[in-house]
């Protein structure tokens, strides 16, 4: 091995420098883009908690992260095998006569889609049982020093209520976060196949196909489409999680504060969720109408740049903007209506949980109860725990309703 002499004067005086011998070997250090993902070698607490992912943040903490630092794709989430998975269940549908993308994209995902919908119900569960243990708390503190403390829960330890209280907490957290990163994943992989089946289907279009399936149709079916998939799939456990944990609060609410209280809130609540429902498929069609006049935008621009010597030639240049204007006019029109629903449903939805509680209490009242404080913050406690499936509803339907349109869409160019 040659090794490099340099002379270097300094202070009148001269001094050789030489290269170490080990400064051109290869790094002994494997790199993380050669090594497996450790989701696939971990332990369930590792993944539950997500602490395989911290040697990524500390490195991240002390360099700048380069290609090499992050890991390949896991074997199940690369877009080989979620090809070869799909595949066998749409050849199924396309052998049933009345072929489905959405099923079988469902029927490829659909052991991961329960585990997410199980998490977001154990969180929604543990979410439910934070209010009990919070009125015991205030009782705990209210009962009398020369008498024993006697709680909705039985304990009568303080320390117990408010570990038990941390440990709901801490418990609900940890599954809310693992539950959104499986919702995620499920939405990436779903993202992936229809991605997948776009391509190759692009790659085998006959020339009287491409009449009937446009560069712009592509473009929306590849980026616009495969993202309503992937959102769906963020939302999906909620359309069925949420309306189900609604329902068990206020069966609660009603055994704290009476069944007419209950029925009271939970008919509130049925047709809160119900306007919701309304609303977000509402929602859904508008942005599938915008969907299409989206592809017949791109695909004229797309059509006006190819053929731009043509409309230079024969001065076609103010018709083709006219075109483009009305087209992107009634785009703009149905993006306004989309937003308006979508806005007001959010805000609607918002306040409802203030609005449905208030109710219960209004009612509670005017029965000629004491509202107590271990109650009142029963209540409040109850009102936090509504707020996200109230919220997330809405967003969930419309999501989801989404998804199936454009798993609808994919189907019918997929054929």
């Amino acid at each position: 091995m040659k090794r490099a002499i340099r002379q270097i004067v300094h202070d009148d005086c001269e001094y050789a420098t030489m290269d170490s011998p080990r400064g051109s070997m290869p790094s002994a250090e494997t790199p993380w883009r050669d090594m497996p993902h450790p989701m696939g070698r971990v332990n369930w607490i590792s993944l539950l908690t997500m602490v395989w992912m911290d040697p990524l943040m500390r490195r991240g903490a002390e360099r700048t992260l380069q290609e090499d630092d992050v890991w390949q794709l896991s074997p199940q989430d690369t877009a080989a095998k979620l090809h070869d998975r799909f595949r066998v269940h749409w050849m199924r549908e396309e052998g049933s006569g009345d072929p489905s993308f959405a099923r079988a994209l469902w029927r490829t995902l659909k052991v991961q889609s329960c585990v997410a919908t199980a998490i977001c119900g154990f969180y929604s569960a543990l979410m439910l049982v934070q209010p009990t243990v919070i009125k015991s708390l205030v009782e705990y503190l209210q009962a009398p020093e020369d008498l024993p403390p006697r709680t909705t829960l039985g304990i009568s330890s303080g320390y117990a209520l408010a570990g038990l209280l941390a440990l709901s907490s801490f418990l609900a957290v940890t599954m809310n976060d693992f539950g959104q990163f499986l919702t995620s994943n499920l939405g990436v992989n779903a993202k992936s196949i229809v991605m997948d089946c776009v391509y190759l289907k692009s790659l085998k279009l006959s020339g009287h196909s491409r009449h009937d399936l446009s560069s712009g149709e592509i473009v929306t079916l590849a980026a616009v489409d495969s993202e309503r998939v992937y959102q769906g799939y963020l939302g999906g456990p909620w359309v069925l999680v949420a309306p189900l944990t609604l329902l068990i609060m206020f069966v609660l609410v009603g055994i704290d504060m009476g069944i007419i209280v209950g029925l009271v809130g939970g008919t509130t609540t049925v047709a809160i969720l119900y306007g919701g429902y309304v609303s977000s498929k509402a929602v859904g069609d508008l942005r599938r109408e915008t969907t299409t006049v989206q592809a017949e935008r791109v695909k004229l621009t797309n059509e006006i740049l190819h053929g731009i010597r043509v409309v230079k030639l024969y001065a076609w240049e103010t018709y083709m903007e006219e075109r483009i204007k009305t087209i992107r006019a009634k785009e703009l029109a149905l993006l306004r209506s989309y937003q308006y629903q979508r806005v007001l449903n959010t805000v609607v939805l918002s306040i409802a949980p203030v609005f449905s509680l208030a109710l219960c209490l209004a009612v509670y009242i005017a029965q000629g109860n004491e509202l107590t404080t271990p109650l009142a913050f029963t209540i409040l406690a109850y009102m936090n725990v509504a707020r996200i499936p109230y919220s997330i509803y809405s967003s969930s339907v419309m999501c989801a309703s989404e998804a199936v349109a454009s798993c609808a869409r994919v189907g019918c160019h997929s054929g």
